[in-house]
């Protein structure tokens, strides 16, 4: 053990104040911290405590949804034995598999074959066949292999439907399922064309959203509104009734022709309850409301600024920007703790032109709170919409044995991202589309997973954050988990968001899936 730790350890044994170790994925007696701060004058920390896993099971192969738990069962995806050499830096694949694993235990209970029509990069920024997460209820299961296959069947195993597309290039999906009583909610590729192929790309359809009867595979309806490939739409509720939050923006390098429009649609038709004009907006923003009002993401320069639009006629009902926030806590690596500090940027990022902070897809609303990652910072932020008050806590980006990591030039990246048996599938790692300035993706991270009033936020190189949503927004409301304690290679991926039950949390990376309790 570190002599940092050793001091950690003296102040926690006067404070009474306790974190867990989390295991790392890939070896399975290898652990890593969950800490624990409070605000005070002095910078405070907390001890780690190990805790064992409750069980970890090897994965057959990589994968990056996230973990679905319904009842006694926990539900993913992988992809098929990969075998091929990389090209050009990846690995390519076309066929995953939906897999089975009994909650207590870990054990693998059944798996079911998805072939797809379309081989695509396996872990390619944060997508790929397997980024769709299943959905379950009491009586069946939906898989969704993303080139080309979508599945239902029983809870044990036993298919009931399948139906399959040609899928198309490129590979990017950002979109989820839902189930709404019996109907699930899925976007699918359109017959009409979004951008005419060329000799660079083959033709990219438009998406849109399909109702489709869970027991029978057939659609009750299909929505007429224009979705993109890239469009990560919602489901939340409006004037008391369940809506789909979704968009229509032009991205940096696809353009549709649509103009910027937000809708809400109906869950009952598909049709559009609300649609109006959006003003100019971050390509690859969640979808979200809040206080009934759509959230847009602006670029601002350096400033980070959200609106506020009215669905009823379009109009921006607030403006919320900051270039520095209120408050904001830094970390202390002499001190070992945070302390309240004057904010300053560390860096920029070159790709994103120093423009658009945050970037968008990691903003996330909960209530009267924005959350987001402030790429010039490394650092999570809320908006409190409420009081408008603006806070930033720097946050790791990646944490090794003996070391936490803040910031790129500090982080330890891999020679490719491993799959389960070793072999190398994804050389692009290093890269600003990845976690270079940043703990998560630049288009992909994982919606985070809410249980009560906790937030488990997914970053890609091993780290979770929690978040209590109940608190103000503080040191003393974050803990993270991180997945590479030990190991100095950092190996742990980890895209796909967690399951959390009321006392334990289901999560994977590319390797395994692991059990642990809650603290």
């Amino acid at each position: 053990m570190t002599a940092r730790i050793r001091r950690v350890g003296r102040f926690a044994a006067a404070t009474g104040l306790f974190g867990v170790l989390v295991p790392l994925i890939v070896v399975a007696s290898t652990l890593a911290p969950i800490r624990h701060f409070s605000i005070a004058a002095e910078p405070v920390a907390a001890e780690p405590v190990v805790a064992e896993p409750v069980w970890q099971t090897p994965l057959s192969e990589a994968g990056q949804s996230d973990v679905c738990l319904h009842g006694e069962h926990l539900y993913l995806t992988v992809h098929a034995p990969i075998s091929q050499p990389l090209r050009a830096g990846f690995s390519y694949s076309d066929t995953i598999v939906g897999q089975c694993f009994e909650r207590r235990t870990g054990q693998l209970l059944w798996e079911l074959p998805l072939p797809g029509t379309f081989a695509g990069k396996v872990l390619e920024s944060w997508h790929d066949a397997t980024s769709l997460a299943p959905v379950a209820n009491d009586d069946c299961v939906v898989f969704h292999n993303l080139n080309g296959c979508l599945a239902c069947c029983d809870l044990s195993g036993r298919q009931r439907w399948r139906r399959t597309w040609q899928a198309p290039d490129p590979d990017i999906k950002n979109c989820r399922m839902f189930l709404h009583g019996e109907l699930l909610i899925v976007a699918l590729p359109s017959e009409r064309i979004a951008v005419p192929g060329n000799e660079k790309h083959p033709d990219l359809p438009f998406y849109q959203l399909h109702g489709i009867d869970l027991r029978t595979g057939e659609e009750r309806w299909i929505s007429p509104v224009l979705l993109t490939h890239a469009t990560q739409y919602a489901l939340d509720r409006w004037k008391e009734q369940p809506v789909l939050v979704a968009s229509m923006i032009d991205l940096s390098h696809w353009k549709f022709g649509q103009g910027r429009r937000g809708y809400l649609i109906s869950l009952e038709n598909g049709e559009p309850i609300r649609s109006f004009e959006l003003p100019p907006a971050i390509p690859h923003q969640k979808n979200q409301l809040c206080r009934g009002k759509f959230v847009v993401t602006v670029s601002a320069g350096p400033r980070t600024e959200f609106q506020l639009v009215d669905p009823e006629n379009g109009q921006v009902t607030d403006r919320f920007s900051m270039e520095r926030p209120d408050r904001y806590f830094a970390w202390s690596d002499e001190s070992n703790g945070y302390r309240e500090a004057p904010f300053a940027a560390k860096f920029r990022q070159p790709t994103l032109r120093n423009k658009g902070f945050p970037t968008p897809s990691t903003v996330h609303v909960v209530g009267d709170h924005i959350y987001f990652w402030r790429y010039d910072t490394s650092a999570i932020g809320c908006l409190d919409v409420a009081n408008r008050q603006w806070v930033l806590i720097e946050a790791p980006i990646q944490a090794l044995a003996g070391r936490t990591v803040w910031d790129s030039k500090s982080f330890q990246f891999t020679k490719g991202i491993a799959n389960a048996a070793g072999q190398v599938v994804n050389m692009r790692v290093g890269t600003p589309r990845g976690i270079q300035s940043g703990g998560f993706g630049h288009t992909n991270p994982p919606w985070p997973t809410r249980l009560g009033q906790q937030l488990f936020w997914q970053a890609g190189a091993g780290m979770l954050f929690e978040i209590d949503t109940d608190k103000p927004f503080s040191p003393a409301s974050i803990r993270w988990h991180s997945l590479d304690a030990k190991l100095q290679t950092g190996q742990s991926w980890t895209f796909g968001a967690p399951a959390v039950d009321a006392t334990h949390i289901y999560i994977r990376s590319q390797r395994a899936l692991v059990c642990l309790r809650r603290t």
